[in-house]
């Protein structure tokens, strides 16, 4: 009968430090996770600046709509190269900012955000209003406001704190 407590402690014992062990370790990593979040996030808004000042310095060359970007990867020296097999068409407004896909796109705000990478959150989803005659995006993540972009001026307004 002793032998069956002691191993019924020892049992009990185990499956304690067990979960002690792993609530520390989910804990710990929690932080991490929600880090490695906003660092897809930043990077996520700034690859979309980046696409709309590219649209914006060609259509600036070009005077025309649409205007064609190319994927550009930066080199370990820092040299930019473009590959152009790999191009995208993108419709600009008489202000010379992006408003979507030169060959239409049901939601034109979604067109541009997918251009700048992968979604970042569970619930991502956009908002295509008018402005002054403008295109203007909302974007949200988890129903909570993300970030705004305005063709009208090619703004970007970020909603999130850190």
């Amino acid at each position: 009968m002793k032998v069956a407590r002691s191993g019924l402690f020892n049992f009990i014992t185990i499956g304690i430090l067990l979960v002690l062990v792993t609530m520390t370790y989910v804990n710990h990593m929690m932080p991490v996770l929600e880090e490695a979040e906003t660092v897809k996030k930043e990077a996520l808004l700034g690859n979309f600046q980046r696409i709309a000042m590219q649209a914006r310095a060609q259509w600036i060359r070009t005077k025309s709509s649409p205007v064609s970007i190319y994927e550009t990867q930066v080199g370990p020296s820092g040299t930019l190269s473009q590959n152009k097999h790999a191009a995208t068409s993108m419709a600009m407004n008489i202000n010379g900012w992006p408003v979507g896909s030169a060959k239409g796109s049901s939601n034109p705000c979604d067109y541009l955000l997918s251009l700048a990478g992968d979604e970042v959150g569970s619930e991502m989803h956009s908002k295509t209003r008018k402005q002054n005659g403008f295109l203007l995006c909302e974007y949200f993540i988890d129903e909570q406001p993300w970030f705004t972009y305005s063709a009208e001026s090619g703004a970007m307004r970020n909603h999130y704190s850190y």
